[in-house]
């Protein structure tokens, strides 16, 4: 149950109110005890004072027993204030004369119990009377009469009752007069600021608690009020500055300072909103980075933290007044143009914008060379919400990056589909690992002029529900999403598994040809991989060929020399595969520690017509004195070009289609069709 709200102000006159009366009821206490005494003592110096005034006529009435001068003297006793009675005896007390003034009124008995506390010894007084001029031989005077005068002390204690009661009102006028300026003091002083602060705390933004502080009254600069308002005008500031803190880690991305997820959600809305208005279109460009992972393994955190906030700064530039830059994580990046309205004048900015994406960076000692792949989707015709065009965006990004580097695509309602397949099988590649559904098929390769048997590459399959999926459907799937590294390490794990088996079971040495691609060949893991499976199926180095793709190469060429002089320094067979389709292997042949080269299957298909590159792969390979294979020999006038050129190794679907593991072995072990390496 809620508290009633009590005012301070009313806790503050009452406690005055009571403090005040404490004090005056206390004050009255010490004037009535005072009072009492004076009156006491005034009372004993009258009545010694009227009995000296009275002691010569009384003795000489006595002595000379003249009743009338005794009545005269006692009754001028009665005139005396507050004297009652008064008797003149003999010395046998004997009353002699006596006077009264009546029976006084009858008082409450309190009254009368007040009056006995407080003068009961005063109420009568009396003094002995001697013969006069008279002393007997030892001195002593003749005793011959009594003087008694008795007192009315009711009234007595009336009068002083009187004038206590003048000085109880009086008492309490000073404190209700004294209780009124306190209180009146205390609210303007106290509590009036309190409750001014009071309001001022209700009308804090919570949002920003530094716009309204508390106000600081002039009469409280330098009072504990005052120090206190100050300290917590200092806790709000504190307290707006955390706020502005907490509200940029909120909105803010915290390596480039972009805005995040959560503030280009709120802006897409706001932008979305205006469209509604003026019933105009805006742009949405989803940027990936190509082949950051590579920068950031290769170069170190630290280099690939400078790399993402350069292309940060550069999308700004670029986008200028176009409209807003974001970042959602990692190498992900978001442009909301709300200034371009049409599909050509987005396709024309985005060119641009990759343009200047383009341009290389130094990065300490490092120059990187940077791309992106871009999605683009429109309000409203690619979503209504702020997560649906972020999402088409994205989805449109894939489609651009699954259609090579520095590519661009506008989202359309089929990607939907695609992206929603591309989930499905990212999801079905994990339990694939798990539920051991994939398998090697192996292709052949040949002694061109021989026909004998020197070794297979291994291809791998995705076995599920009875089916084989090829590798274009699941592979660029495993390379996005990073599974590519586990299947990689299970295809190298399966090989040595191979090798060993058929080394046991049919006495043969077959060389196995592994592929391995870009993102498997920049894990740190490839070559403990490698070695560790080698070892643990007691497989001979050159009996593993690694094949890397040329792109895989000339992503790092520096990374790339080194893990591959650590390869063929542990004894293992290096193949570039597709070799010729780049733009820049034949400046680094000389330094790439290879052993075979591999002619694409574009070259061998247009032979002999068309022979030129695959002559110079040929002559290229022989100066190095390098293995050749040519790969996709699908004819016998292939086959007699590359004997011709002396090609030392031929493979393709002319000898045989990748085949399982039985009919491989069926064909080249069991039935010795082939001639091969017996041990």
């Amino acid at each position: 149950m809620k508290e009633r709200f009590k005012s301070l102000t009313w806790k503050q006159t009452i406690l005055v109110v009571s403090a005040t009366l404490f004090f005056a009821v206390a004050v009255f206490i010490v004037e009535i005890s005072l009072l009492v005494l004076d009156a006491r003592q005034e009372l004993k110096v009258n009545q010694h004072e009227l009995l000296d005034s009275v002691d010569q006529p009384a003795t000489n009435a006595v002595w000379a027993l003249d009743d009338v001068l005794a009545t005269q003297t006692i009754q001028g006793v009665l005139k005396v204030e507050h004297v009652n009675a008064a008797i003149l005896e003999l010395e046998d007390e004997s009353p002699f004369v006596s006077v009264n003034n009546g029976a006084s009124a009858i008082q409450p008995q309190l009254f009368q119990h007040i009056s006995s506390k407080l003068f009961g010894d005063l109420k009568q007084i009396s003094r002995a009377l001697y013969r006069p001029l008279y002393v007997d031989n030892n001195g002593n005077e003749e005793h011959i009469g009594t003087l008694i005068i008795s007192y009315d002390t009711q009234g007595l204690t009336n009068s002083l009752l009187s004038t206590l009661r003048f000085s109880l009102w009086a008492t309490l006028t000073r404190a209700f007069l004294l209780t009124l300026v306190l209180s009146v003091i205390f609210h303007r002083f106290l509590t009036q600021p309190i409750a001014r602060i009071s309001a001022a705390i209700d009308d804090i933004d919570t949002e920003f608690p530094a716009k309204n502080r508390l106000p600081v009254d002039e009469s409280h600069n330098n009072d504990e009020l005052g120090l206190v308002t100050s300290k917590l005008n200092q806790i709000l500031v504190q307290f707006d500055n955390t706020q502005n803190k907490l509200r940029k880690m909120a909105t803010r991305d915290p390596l480039t300072g972009l805005p995040n997820r959560a503030l280009l959600l709120e802006t897409i809305a706001v932008t979305i909103t205006r469209a509604k208005q003026h019933q105009s279109q805006f742009v949405l460009l989803f940027i990936d980075l190509d082949r950051f992972k590579n920068v950031n393994d290769s170069l170190g955190h630290e280099i690939g933290d400078q790399f993402l906030i350069r292309v940060a700064r550069t999308l700004e530039l670029s986008t200028g007044q176009v409209g807003t830059v974001a970042r959602l994580g990692g190498d992900e990046f978001v442009v909301l143009a709300d200034s371009l309205a049409t599909p050509t004048v987005a396709a024309e900015f985005v060119d641009k914008l990759l343009l200047q994406l383009n341009a290389p960076m130094q990065l300490n000692e490092h120059t990187v060379h940077p791309a992106a792949s871009v999605g683009i989707a429109i309000y409203p015709d690619d979503g209504l919400r702020a997560e649906d065009l972020i999402r088409h965006a994205d989805i449109a990004m894939y489609s651009a990056k699954a259609a090579g580097s520095n590519q661009w695509a506008f989202f359309k309602p089929q990607m939907t589909e695609r992206a929603a397949v591309r989930l499905r099988t990212e999801a079905s590649l994990h339990d694939a690992l798990i539920d051991d559904e994939f398998i090697l098929f192996f292709q052949p390769k040949l002694d061109i002029h021989s026909g004998e048997l020197v070794g297979c590459e291994a291809l791998i399959r995705w076995q599920k529900d009875g089916h084989l999926i090829s590798p274009v459907s699941f592979i660029p799937v495993a390379e996005d999403t990073g599974i590519i590294i586990p299947i990689g390490r299970w295809v190298i794990e399966q090989s040595c598994k191979t090798i060993k088996d058929w080394k046991t079971r049919y006495k043969v040495s077959v060389p196995i040809a592994i592929n391995v691609s870009t993102q498997q060949f920049q894990d740190a893991s490839l070559v403990p991989d490698i070695k560790q499976a080698s070892l643990r199926y007691e497989v001979a180095p050159e009996l593993l060929e690694i094949e890397i793709t040329e792109t895989s190469l000339m992503d790092d060429i520096e990374s790339a020399i080194l893990k591959l002089q650590q390869l063929k320094s542990g004894g293992f067979g290096i193949a570039v595969d597709d070799f010729g389709t780049g733009y820049s292997s034949l400046s680094y042949l000389r330094r790439l520690p290879i052993t075979t080269m591999k002619i694409d299957r574009c070259f061998v298909s247009d032979l002999p017509d068309d022979s030129a590159i695959a002559a110079t792969i040929l002559m290229l390979g022989k100066q190095l004195n390098l293995n050749i294979v040519a790969e996709g020999i699908e004819n016998q006038e292939q086959l007699q070009w590359l004997q011709e050129k002396d090609c030392q190794i031929g493979q393709g679907f002319y000898f045989s289609k990748p085949l399982s593991i039985e009919d491989f072995e069926q064909k080249y072990f069991v039935s010795n069709h082939a001639v091969v390496n017996k041990l």
